[in-house]
């Protein structure tokens, strides 16, 4: 790189002597060289945001009319009331589920009214809403129950295919094996059939 530059000085140097040659005999015939005042540097360039838009002129617009409040004049709450007063009606000689199917509503809505408005229906006489009656121990059922469980123990069956072909559960298994004295083990782990 500085061989190349050298080189270009070399090139131009007979010009510079030429140049420097003209300069001294101008300056020999009198003459003045001016030195030139540098430019003035650049304004820096300030950055001015824009004002924003006016506002719009205010406008007043049509006044509306408040809604009425909600009470019990209102259509809905008058409807409600009605189908209250129905369910209360029915409610003296239905049941719940019975008030349910003559109105065409669901249960769910007959118990939130009932809730909301305190209103009483009469009691099932089997079971139903709020009067549960416990179902009793059948003696000979589960004296059917133990002989084919017996059955079942002969044959190798494990507890829970047993409790699925009789179709009871783990708990009223246990109930009739404890109450028959039948001695039903049960089954090893990793293994398909029953200890026996």
């Amino acid at each position: 790189m500085i061989s190349i530059l050298r080189n270009e000085v070399e090139r131009l140097r007979p010009a510079q002597d030429d140049l420097a040659a003209q300069v001294s005999a101008f300056v020999a015939a009198g003459g003045k060289i001016k030195v030139a005042e540098p430019p003035p540097p650049p304004k820096p360039v300030v950055y001015v945001p824009q004002e924003p838009p006016a506002p719009k002129p205010f406008v007043r617009r049509k006044v509306e009319v408040n809604p009425l409040p909600l009470d019990k004049t209102d259509i809905r709450s008058q409807d409600r009331l009605k189908l209250a007063e129905q369910i209360r009606q029915l409610g003296v000689t239905l049941t719940q589920t019975e008030v349910a199917a003559e109105l065409g509503v669901s249960r769910r809505l007959i118990y939130n009214y009932a809730a909301r408005y305190d209103i009483t229906f009469k009691p099932p006489t089997r079971g139903g809403a709020r009067n549960l009656v416990r179902k009793e121990v059948d003696e000979a059922r589960d004296a059917k129950y133990a002989e084919r469980i017996r059955a079942f123990l002969e044959l190798g069956i494990t507890r829970r295919q047993c409790c699925g072909k009789l179709a009871i559960g783990n708990k009223a298994f246990e109930r009739i094996i404890t109450a028959h004295g039948i001695d039903y083990p049960k089954a090893r782990q990793g293994s398909l059939s029953c200890a026996a």
